[in-house]
């Protein structure tokens, strides 16, 4: 995966899928993850394979929502491994 074809790189994409996918990212940071996936399809492919299993989640566990404790702790462990490259 390259970033080399905008001022965002790929770890910092793949941070904020999750932002994005649940809308919790201004629109000018959607702008700019929508127009890197645009020409990248690694984190293209990355966003569709994390929009599956969110929907599939939600299918499965009936729309329960973490508490946001929970949710602010796994977000920054899941940025953490992802900045870091470990999965």
């Amino acid at each position: 995966m390259s970033g080399d074809h905008d001022d965002i790189d790929c770890a910092a994409v793949l941070a904020d899928i999750s932002q994005l996918l649940d809308n919790e990212c201004s629109e000018s940071i959607r702008d700019t993850l929508r127009h890197h996936m645009d020409h990248c399809g690694p984190c293209l492919e990355a966003y569709g394979i994390e929009e599956q299993v969110k929907r599939l989640i939600g299918r499965k566990c009936g729309g329960e929502r973490a508490p946001e404790g929970l949710r602010a702790r796994l977000q920054i462990n899941i940025r953490s491994l992802t900045i870091r490259g470990e999965s």
